[in-house]
């Protein structure tokens, strides 16, 4: 578990900016895209399906590069110090997993929203009935869909930047 109240207020602060940030981003920039144009629907030229795995792909990819690499410039100037969940915590052992470099971290983050979060998205869509959506529906529901993707990814994301030190490849003082 994070160790400090300062690690757990650390997160809460990271996940409520990114997902604020992002619901009004995303939410917005879908609005002036559309707001003149039909209701988007499963197919053609007003697809919300092309958009969705869209924004599945590149939110956690360029998010999750500029993320990781702020957060470890910050830890490797010394204004963060490392946080672990744990090894019996799944958010720390599904970090760990992550490749060191930010850019191949990223990648991963980008293909788990085009294989993982998009399609259960669009699973969604189908399973409630959605046929089309009018341009502010669809604002609205894309900024709360990108603000709720980064607020969860965002915990990994951090685990992923301030991971402690591996002692790997170090002198053993014996000679």
């Amino acid at each position: 578990m994070a160790d400090s109240e300062k690690d757990k207020k650390y997160i809460w602060h990271e996940v409520l900016v990114s997902g604020l940030s992002n619901v009004i981003f995303n939410g917005i920039l879908a609005w002036f895209l559309l707001r003149d144009g039909p209701n988007l629907g499963w197919g053609g030229e007003s697809s919300f399906v092309v958009d969705i795995i869209a924004t599945g792909l590149l939110l956690p990819l360029i998010f999750g590069y500029i993320f990781i690499t702020l957060q470890r410039r910050k830890f490797d100037n010394g204004e963060l110090a490392p946080i672990s969940f744990g090894s019996s915590s799944t958010v720390q052992s599904f970090s760990d997993r992550f490749p060191g470099s930010a850019i191949k971290s990223a990648i991963v983050f980008g293909l788990i929203g085009l294989v993982g979060i998009a399609p259960l998205t669009l699973l969604g869509f189908y399973l409630i009935g959605v046929i089309e959506a009018s341009p502010l529906h669809y604002a609205v529901f894309k900024g709360i869909w990108a603000g709720l993707m980064a607020s969860i990814l965002v915990v990994p994301m951090i685990l992923i930047a301030m991971r402690k030190p591996k002692n790997i490849n170090m002198p053993s003082g014996k000679d």
